[in-house]
């Protein structure tokens, strides 16, 4: 949530001999880690659906082993935003201006608003993402693992997403701060447990995510997972089905998103492949500076696995960084997997009883120790306020938010 994105030029056409990059990809340049900030992409290529791919196996859903959710107790009610006190920023983006730490004056309670400027979601036709954001959040409300979206508002210039806190930041802060950079089995095992369950959910709904990686996983003060940023996904994906757009973080696109050939909910596990691979190696299994290079490796999807891998390990990620989708373990049989199986229980993980590996260090409740310094160095902008502008909740059978404009943003 917090990743400045930009966009990237593909006029690059040299493509020299990579026999060194497949063999071992932490030589290649370097193997310089990406920055707090990765490039992302989008292309504005219309979606199309071909129904010509397998159906995925499919898991049972949270809400099936236990997990319940009481929104009345955890909602917010109609409030002015004249009562929100920004804090601190804490992230920002090409859309997204301004992500910031919030207070509400009267009940003291703490929220983020992501603020987007309409004048660049209307030039880069960014509308119609935003408002899936907004749809897959409200549907997903209450799932352990996915961030709370708790009310909208707009104004003339702005639309804001009022959401959880996170305290705990991003784990690839905490991924960072580690003395080799990369997690144990152990704990690598805690985190993509927690965010397969956030995908399964996802997929059993008929979304495609389509932007995993350690920036857009949070952590909530106690070290639980929270899978923020949902600008890319895509509802209504039904088993088998393709879309054709272009977008996600280079080094974490599926084989087929490089190729153009459509992707459906499949593209999704092989980006989480590449997150497990990242939290045990300390990098992505594909890396390269230049673009096209990269995109080469991507198709050839030959993997280096480090010998302290355990073949559990190994096998897990060997099903997850398969070029063919129709051969790649979906979300349901990802959680059968041993690797997940013979060392932990999926009831516990859903009820947030298994014990996170970081316990974020937080000074107060307010406190943003654990978010980018570059970020919370900035000074915060208020909000850009008009008589009348009112959050309004979101309630769990209200798709529209507000009431509409005759505006592009009238959905909202």
């Amino acid at each position: 949530m917090a990743a400045v994105l930009s966009s990237i030029s593909l006029t690059s056409s040299h493509v020299n001999d990579l026999t060194v990059q497949i063999t071992d990809p932490f030589a290649i340049h370097g193997a310089k880690k990406r920055p707090l900030t990765p490039t992302r992409l989008l292309d504005e290529m219309p979606e199309v659906s071909v129904d010509n791919l397998t159906t995925p196996k499919r898991a049972p859903s949270y809400s099936s082993i236990g997990y319940t959710v009481s929104p009345k107790s955890d909602t917010v009610v109609a409030i002015d935003p004249h009562d929100l006190k920004l804090l601190k920023v804490i992230g920002r983006g090409t859309y997204a201006h301004q992500v910031a730490l919030a207070k509400h004056n009267g009940s003291q309670s703490l929220y983020v608003v992501k603020t987007l400027d309409k004048s660049k979601l209307l030039l880069h036709k960014q509308v119609v993402h935003t408002l899936t954001e907004k749809k897959v959040l409200e549907k997903l409300y209450g799932h352990p693992f996915i961030i709370k979206l708790y009310s909208v508002f707009q104004t003339d210039h702005d639309l804001n997403f009022v959401l959880e806190y996170c305290q705990g930041g991003e784990l690839f802060f905490h991924l960072q701060q580690q003395y080799s950079q990369k997690f144990d089995e152990k704990a690598t095992r805690f985190y993509a447990a927690e965010v397969l369950a956030a995908l399964e959910e996802l997929h059993t709904n008929g979304v495609v995510y389509r932007d995993l990686k350690p920036e857009n996983v949070l952590l909530d003060s106690q070290g639980h997972v929270k899978l923020a940023d949902f600008g890319f996904a895509k509802q209504e994906m039904k088993p088998g089905q393709r879309t054709f757009s272009f977008c996600g973080s280079p080094e974490y696109l599926s084989p087929e998103m490089v190729k153009k050939d459509g992707h459906g909910i499949e593209t999704d596990m092989w980006s989480f492949g590449c997150f497990i691979y990242e939290l045990l190696t300390g990098l992505p299994p594909f890396q390269c500076e230049d673009m096209l290079r990269l995109y080469r490796l991507i198709q050839q999807g030959r993997v280096w696995y480090p010998p302290y891998l355990s073949g559990h390990a190994t096998s897990l990620l060997k099903g997850l960084l398969c070029i063919n989708p129709t051969s790649r373990l979906s979300a349901a049989q990802a959680m059968e997997h041993p690797f997940f199986t013979l060392s932990l229980d999926w009831d516990e993980l859903f009820q947030r009883r298994m014990t996170p590996p970081i316990v974020p260090v937080c000074h107060g409740r307010d406190c943003t120790d654990n978010f980018d310094d570059d970020f919370t160095n900035t000074p915060v902008s208020s909000l850009k306020l008009q008589p009348g502008d009112i959050i309004k909740r979101l309630r769990r059978d209200d798709s529209s938010g507000l009431v509409p404009r005759t505006d592009a943003f009238q959905d909202f």
